[in-house]
């Protein structure tokens, strides 16, 4: 059997290709391949820059001649890539200093301790600001998600905050709480930047031992109201991530709607596995 690959053996030195396998007659497999466009691959040379080194939030880029020198790329090619990278949100530009890459605030799946937004970051160049919204009492019935499935009689917190990075509003969270398991929760005033979340303080000040029972996260439109409040426009997609936490008996004890734009968020996930009685992370 011959394998045919033009990744191994390029028509054109020094290009950047992309190959797939396409069909297989008589023992070979063939693979077609494409040269990308110059934009394409300054674009891909960029992404690739970045990863291999590791750059960080407000970490600056190379002078511009510098990389047209390295990848052999006129400038205005490579200023095309890079305004590509800076409407998806990757990079920024400071005059004066030139191109940068954009803060993201990295949201972790299935977090045990479930941090507050402020722990969350491990970056200190970043400005995090946690802002309250409103903390209001409802109706059982009123729970827009149905998570607890109360009767109308029994009422839940509802408490709405919003997170900042560097100023611009980022992700916004509506946690849901029963008020029989948390009395005077609504009087609380410090929902503010150095306040727990709301996980930590049914732990800490409540002795309720609260565990996640299930996260979830999609990329979804939202509601207009949250549109408005992360200023996306009608329509734009944005990270819902859906947290239920439960007691030990199985009490629901939270349930938490997040709305993270996906232009500074970035969402991580942790991959669990048993080895016998042994769990792992």
């Amino acid at each position: 059997m011959k394998i045919i690959n033009p990744l191994l053996h390029p028509p054109v030195s020094g290009a950047i290709i992309s190959g797939r396998t396409t069909s297989f007659q008589d023992g070979i497999f063939i693979m077609e391949y494409y040269i990308p466009r110059p934009r394409e691959q300054a674009l891909e040379q960029l992404e690739a820059y970045i990863l291999e080194h590791n750059l960080q939030a407000n970490d600056r880029l190379p002078p511009e001649r510098e990389m047209c020198k390295m990848w052999g790329i006129n400038r205005t090619t490579l200023r095309g890539a890079i305004a590509r990278l800076e409407s998806s949100g990757r990079l920024f530009a400071v005059q004066g200093s030139g191109t940068c890459i954009v803060p993201r605030f990295r949201r972790t799946l299935h977090d045990r301790e479930r941090n507050s937004f402020i722990e969350y970051s491990t970056n200190g160049d970043c400005c995090l600001e946690t802002r309250p919204i409103s903390v209001s009492v409802i109706q059982g019935d009123e729970d827009p998600d149905h998570a607890f499935s109360l009767p109308q009689e029994e009422n839940l917190y509802r408490i709405r905050r919003m997170h900042l990075l560097d100023g611009v509003p980022v992700m916004l969270e509506t946690a849901y709480v029963p008020v029989a398991l948390a009395p005077g929760l609504e009087r609380r005033t410090d929902f503010s930047a150095t306040s727990d979340s709301v996980f930590q303080i049914l732990r800490t000040d409540y002795r309720l031992d609260v565990s996640p029972m299930e996260e979830k996260a999609f990329l979804s439109p939202v509601r207009e109201e949250e549109e408005q409040l992360l200023n996306l426009s009608h329509g734009e997609s944005a990270y819902l991530i859906l947290t239920k936490m439960t007691l030990k008996d199985g009490t629901p004890a939270e349930y938490c709607r997040t709305v993270g734009r996906t232009d500074r968020i970035e969402i991580a996930g942790r991959l669990l596995w048993q080895n016998g009685k042994e769990e792992q992370e």
